[in-house]
């Protein structure tokens, strides 16, 4: 069981990692560890928000394959937290993100941009949302 400090400092170190690749212009040469960093930052940033907002139980546990389609977010997500609809979206795109750019040939510029981009947005929401920044 993670406590909701161990997923913020998961999420620390993920973030880390992410712009250490950049501040080193390894974006393109290291693209698959970078989508698996921005997924997992994403589940224990919105584990964290879950837990600071009270929405879950401790022991609750987030799997970024939850988020394979809405769908299934939804089916695993059954009650409601702060801006449900807009971050089950933006975790949804990030596992979408993740597959494309895990998976498969090498992939171009933008669309690590975008899987990074994506976790930004996500970590603005989750902020604003428990008025502190991670």
């Amino acid at each position: 069981m993670t406590s909701m400090e161990e997923h913020k400092k998961n999420f620390e170190q993920f973030m880390a990692d992410i712009n250490e690749k950049i501040r080193a212009n390894l974006l393109i040469d290291r693209q698959k560890i970078i989508a698996f960093d921005a997924s997992e930052a994403a589940t224990n940033l919105f584990e964290y928000f879950l837990h600071k907002k009270n929405a879950i139980p401790a022991g609750f546990q987030t799997n970024h394959n939850y988020f394979s389609s809405e769908k299934m977010a939804e089916r695993y997500l059954d009650f409601d937290f702060p801006k449900k609809v807009e971050i089950i979206y933006l975790m949804v795109n990030q596992e979408k993100l993740r597959n494309l750019l895990c998976y498969g040939k090498e992939k171009e510029l933008v669309k690590i941009k975008e899987a990074i981009d994506n976790l930004n947005k996500i970590n603005e929401i989750i902020s604003e949302e428990i008025g502190e920044a991670l």
